[in-house]
């Protein structure tokens, strides 16, 4: 029976050092995004510099195609079919905002130049600034993910620390010459393994939720019939309300062409609001129907509409600063996460390395006069 446990016990710890599929293929995905967000910055660049060379955008897309196909640095595919529609849509003379739109499900980078490049069309502006922006937030994001991976990977090797300590009575024991078979031997150290094992199966659970939790983007007010929104969602939709204002259209139309290109519950909040001033509500009782999230964007169109500012900059400020806030926000939970684990540490890992090191090693050496 010793031997049956001791193999147990080291099928588990195998188990729990092994990698994952899952996590294996999330690896593959952050891997894939990465390359991704590298692939379309690096395409949007080539466009950019052809548009601010004089360039139309059919032929600074060509262009980028062109250089796309003859580079032999590591590409997404996705991107290149995806750059090939929007090719062909211009030559064709449509518009190329929903070509990017139509993958935004599939390809999530593609969201922000999917937006900055319809509002640019619809609104008939300058297709350079708005490039140029959409690769500042892709990578700003990107930096902003490698700088919570960083934070973050301590507490998954305090983890992975915590989640060996059970799984060393074997080598202990082997170290002190007591093979598998005989610290495991005896009916106590058999029922010791076992519960100790359930207890770090427990801590190793109540361990990925806290940290899961730790790092889930902060939502919304959830509201029934709606897909949910994240902070990061509002301050995407007001970095691109700044640009449809930059591009000379009105505070009501720039809303209304932002809430086009952005996700389900953004695009309904935004056409509460802009429900509210065509009905003559007034300012505040129109952003009143959207999400509390949305003041600071609220107050700075106050701003401008009581002094008469120009909005896009202070519109422009607002989303940098719910941005901003996210990403401290994120980073501090993170940090935070590493001091919550000393939960499971003392209530699972700890007892349940006593129980499966510490009581079987006693039970096996006493009889021995190894302790004395």
């Amino acid at each position: 029976m010793g031997r049956i446990l001791a193999a147990l016990l080291l099928l588990l710890g195998g188990y729990a050092v092994w990698p994952r599929r899952r996590g294996m293929r999330r690896r593959r995905e952050a891997a894939t995004s990465d390359t991704r967000v590298d692939s379309l910055a690096a395409v949007l660049e080539s466009v950019a510099l052809c548009l601010q060379a004089g360039l139309t955008p059919v032929q600074a897309v060509d262009v980028a195609v062109q250089q796309r196909r003859d580079s032999a640095a590591e590409q997404d595919d996705a991107i290149g079919s995806v750059l090939a529609e929007v090719q062909r849509a211009l030559h064709r003379g449509a518009p190329g905002g929903p070509a990017w739109a139509r993958h935004s499900d599939q390809i999530p980078e593609l969201r922000v130049v999917a937006g900055a490049w319809t509002l640019t069309e619809a609104s008939g502006s300058a297709l350079h600034p708005s490039v140029m922006w959409s690769v500042a937030q892709l990578r700003e994001k990107r930096a902003a993910k490698e700088r919570l991976s960083a934070v973050t990977a301590g507490t998954t090797s305090s983890m992975m620390l915590m989640l060996a300590l059970p799984l060393a009575g074997v080598p202990i024991g082997l170290l002190v010459g007591v093979p598998p078979g005989e610290l495991y031997g005896s009916f106590p150290a058999g029922v010791a393994l076992v519960v100790g094992l359930s207890l770090a199966a427990s801590g190793a659970v109540m361990s990925k939720r806290l940290l899961r939790k730790a790092l889930q983007p902060k939502k919304i007010s959830a509201e029934e019939g709606l897909p949910d929104a994240t902070l990061d969602d509002v301050a995407d939709a007001a970095l691109m309300l700044q640009l449809a204002l930059s591009s000379g259209a009105g505070i009501v139309e720039s809303i209304e062409q932002v809430a086009v290109v952005s996700p389900h519950r953004i695009r309904t909040e935004l056409r509460r609001v802009v429900a509210g001033y065509r009905w003559g509500l007034g300012h505040r009782t129109a952003w009143s129907y959207a999400d509390v999230s949305w003041e600071p964007v609220s107050a700075a169109l106050a701003l401008s509409l009581e002094h008469g500012a120009a909005p896009a900059a202070s519109v422009k400020a607002a989303g940098q600063r719910l941005a901003e806030s996210e990403k401290s926000r994120l980073q501090a939970a993170a940090g935070r996460a590493e001091t919550f684990l000393l939960i499971p540490l003392v209530v699972f890992f700890l007892p349940a390395f006593a129980l499966t090191t510490v009581i079987p090693l006693v039970i096996a050496l006493v009889p021995r006069g190894g302790l004395f």
